[in-house]
């Protein structure tokens, strides 16, 4: 039975032959902010791979740029998978969902607004590949060692989800390593970890929280033991 031959729904006009009701589908002012809002998160979530990138290419230092900027990341990668479940979730539930009280039986569904879609998960996609994309090969553990140090020391382990490409956080284990007290310091891409080993007597806590004003390092303490000091060595990348 077709909607326009269900009982209750208002008779056709003659003259028009049309149902009163226009279908809900997304409006094309919100289709373009969707649009326009997948784009922007999607280059702001990648911002710190292909910006360093871009202006070191123009002659400027970038430093620890992308460390800096690397916090972005993870909250626009987590708002552009809210927008795309968001508009799943809202077609879903005027597609399958009862009527409103703005419906009535001739309502059609609306349809499926592949576009914003099709955007939202490329740009997801793009943004969360980008490390592995704008640099191909590289390494997934960066190292960076102090000279000869005396056994002993802290062991200290911090979950960085933010950081994860070598680009992104450019001259960030150098400039750490090279702070009185620290041995080493060792970021792991996949494992989403830094591991820095501090000497026996530094200040940890106060370490920290001035790379967190100055440098823009910042996560989660997973673990803090005694450790070893680290084999010699300067600035080693593996």
């Amino acid at each position: 039975m077709s909607t326009q031959d269900h009982d209750c729904c208002p008779p056709r006009g003659p003259q028009t032959g049309e149902c009163p009701t226009e279908p809900s589908d997304l409006s094309p002012k919100a289709g373009r902010r969707t649009v326009l809002s997948a784009l922007l998160l999607g280059v702001a979530a990648s911002a710190c791979c292909w910006l360093p990138l871009a202006l070191a290419g123009l002659g400027m230092a970038t430093g620890t740029l992308g460390a800096r900027i690397a916090w972005i990341r993870p909250w626009a990668l987590g708002a552009l998978a809210l927008l795309l479940a968001g508009m799943i979730a809202w077609w879903a539930l005027k597609r399958y969902g009862g009527p409103s009280e703005k419906d009535n039986c001739c309502t059609e569904p609306p349809r499926f607004p592949t576009l914003p879609v099709v955007i939202l998960g490329l740009s997801f996609l793009g943004a969360a590949a980008a490390p592995r994309l704008l640099h191909p090969g590289r390494s997934t553990t960066l190292t960076a060692v102090a000279p000869p140090t005396p056994a002993g020391g802290t062991l200290l382990v911090i979950s960085t989800p933010q950081f994860d490409c070598p680009p992104c956080v450019g001259t960030l284990p150098q400039t750490m390593a090279a702070t009185p007290g620290v041995a080493s310091v060792q970021m792991d891409f996949d494992k989403r970890e830094t591991r820095i080993v501090f000497l026996p007597g530094a200040a940890v806590d106060a370490t920290l929280a001035r790379w967190k004003k100055e440098l823009g390092f910042e996560g989660k303490e997973v673990k803090r033991e005694a450790a070893s000091a680290p084999s010699p060595g300067v600035a080693e990348f593996r």
